[in-house]
């Protein structure tokens, strides 16, 4: 039986806001200020993101690891402050570039911009994988899904609803056209009416026309099954 996956639609959001921010940093000249802050913008945005998704785990998701496996809760607590580490190491060369004057010193300044986003990437990537295997493993042993369903309701009414809404339109590029059917069917069985409308919202402005064409004749057919 498939079981519910508390990380599933937020990591694969995280993912996809990492190989934008990625692809775009290997395009910039950093020479060029005006061109390099569309990448610096990016940049925050995603260390914004995931220092959230972190405080967020420790929260919520921690505590109920934690309860069985305390030792494995402690080395993801940990992780996410070796997270912090690289993330303000990152945002420190930010600040010296915004603070060079000639183009030689923001190409040179620009290069320890990407070689240190790639350390975040590359460290977010096997951390995500890690927890979706691991935190799982525990979760699914210990919890029903009901249970896990419980908590991540928990953990995203913490959430402000602007952030909320900035996560969805991460999630909805990044999914399938089936998990974003899904993703619809149990916020129309569980959400409030205007809750359903804004998602349909999102999903037609980020899916293309012939993906929403494709959710919306899901959506009349069955059931939503777990995501």
């Amino acid at each position: 039986m498939k079981r519910y996956n508390t990380f599933y639609l937020i990591h694969k959001a995280l993912r996809a806001m990492l190989y934008d921010t990625a692809l775009t940093l290997q395009q910039t000249d950093f020479a060029n200020y005006t061109e390099a802050r569309a990448a610096l913008v990016k940049i925050n945005d995603v260390l914004f993101a995931f220092d959230n998704h972190a405080h967020h785990e420790d929260s919520f998701i921690m505590p109920a690891v934690e309860t069985y496996e305390p030792a494995l809760a402690a080395s993801f607590e940990k992780e996410h402050v070796e997270d912090l580490r690289i993330s303000n190491r990152l945002k420190n060369i930010i600040v010296i570039y915004e603070n060079t004057f000639f183009p030689e010193e923001r190409t040179v300044c620009g290069s320890a911009i990407t070689k240190s986003f790639t350390e975040f990437l590359v460290f977010n990537l096997e951390h995500m994988a890690r927890e979706e295997q691991l935190l799982n493993q525990v979760l699914w042993e210990h919890y029903t899904d009901e249970q896990i369903m419980a908590i991540q309701q928990q953990l995203m009414a913490a959430i402000p609803q602007e952030h909320i809404e900035q996560t969805s339109k991460w999630m909805m590029r990044a999914i399938s056209t089936a998990d974003a059917a899904n993703w619809l069917k149990q916020v129309k069985a569980t959400a409030p009416e205007f809750v359903f409308d804004h998602l349909m919202s999102t999903a037609q402005e980020e899916l293309s026309e012939i993906r929403f064409a494709t959710v919306l004749e899901i959506l009349e057919e069955e059931e939503p099954a777990t995501v």
